[in-house]
């Protein structure tokens, strides 16, 4: 029971002072023009003191943003982390795109989130951890720090979400739009490579990597499709139908030896299915992560699957595949028009 308060309190506390931050960055926002962030995508800086970074909260907080991506092909760190200390904290580094601030003293009676935003430069967050010591700061990150990682990487993928609004690939939007009747905020760079009844193959392609987004619709039944297997077996006949590489017999299709993940969600009163985990050729010797959403448009009773994969051999996939994640999470169903 003390531990599930603490996490309440530590939520309430996250709620209350991120509403406080937006508001404050609202406000602000015609009156000061702020520089562009700076910093790597999937960075963090750490402003703490020695005492403090060397102590079991700094252990506590390199683990959680060390421990690995899921479904990465190769370890991956959830996110690169710099530190300096407050003395060093100057203007060169009030820019970085994630600046998360750990204080400790007495002055503090309980461990506390404060979350901001465009303090210094825009789009930036701002996390300040708050504790009596090391140990309760520790504790606090210790049982708030999933909701912590879920914060940096929300707005990671809306930084990418937000850029990519900007540069739309308007032929491929507006195709997806008319045809399949679902927004995707889809970037330039995309092209529509397969377009046929109910499938579509969308991909973004260099030298070295490959990024695809396919969309793909059924009828809906049942809601007992709303499950991993169920979701996988429909994911592989739809690909082996469609995506097929470059020698004769081979095909993608889901790894099973490590079951993807699942979960379900909803979004805006929209209801969602989310799998994540491994793609493979078939009878050849490609692979790499995949995500994928399912929902229904109850309007046209049909199901429709948004689904998005990297290909890099070589490569480091977790912004690949975070760019991906969040054109697959920009989903919307367009509603019929009214008569």
């Amino acid at each position: 029971m003390k531990k599930e308060k603490m996490m309440k309190r530590l939520a309430y506390v996250l709620m209350v002072f991120l509403a406080v931050g937006v508001a404050g960055c609202k406000m602000k926002q015609g009156e000061v023009l702020r520089p562009k962030i700076s910093g790597s995508a999937g960075e963090v800086l750490v402003v703490a003191p020695d005492h403090v970074w060397n102590s079991p909260a700094g252990d506590t907080l390199r683990k959680l943003f060390s421990q690995e991506v899921p479904f990465l092909p190769q370890p991956e760190p959830m996110f690169n982390v710099l530190h300096i200390t407050p003395g060093n904290f100057d203007k060169m580094f009030h820019t970085h795109r994630n600046i998360l601030i750990m204080q400790t003293g007495s002055q503090f009676k309980e461990p506390r989130l404060l979350v901001s935003h465009d303090r210094w430069a825009t789009p930036q967050l701002l996390i300040t951890i708050q504790a009596p010591n090391v140990q309760e700061m520790a504790k606090a990150l210790h049982e708030g720090g999933d909701e912590l990682v879920k914060r940096i990487n929300d707005m990671e993928k809306k930084r990418i979400i937000d850029y990519y609004k900007h540069y739309l690939a308007t032929d491929v939007y507006n195709k997806v739009k008319e045809k399949y009747h679902i927004l995707l905020d889809i970037p330039k760079g995309y092209t529509l490579d397969v377009d046929s009844a109910d499938f579509a193959w969308i991909s973004s392609e260099t030298p070295q990597t490959s990024q695809g987004i396919l969309i793909y619709t059924y009828p809906y039944r049942s809601e007992k499709i709303f499950n991993v297997d169920s979701l996988m077996d429909i994911r592989d006949r739809v690909l082996k139908k469609y995506v097929h590489g470059q020698i004769e017999g081979t095909y993608m299709a889901t790894e099973r030896q490590i079951t993807p993940d699942f979960r379900t969600f909803k979004k805006d009163g929209q209801y969602f299915a989310e799998m994540r985990g491994l793609w493979k050729l078939e009878n050849g010797f490609m692979g790499g992560p995949f995500v994928s959403l399912t929902t229904v448009d109850e309007a046209r009773q049909r199901v429709v699957t948004v689904d998005g994969y990297v290909y890099a051999p070589g490569q480091k996939k977790r912004e690949l595949m975070r760019q991906v994640e969040s054109i697959v999470q920009s989903l919307k169903i367009v509603p019929p028009e009214k008569k």
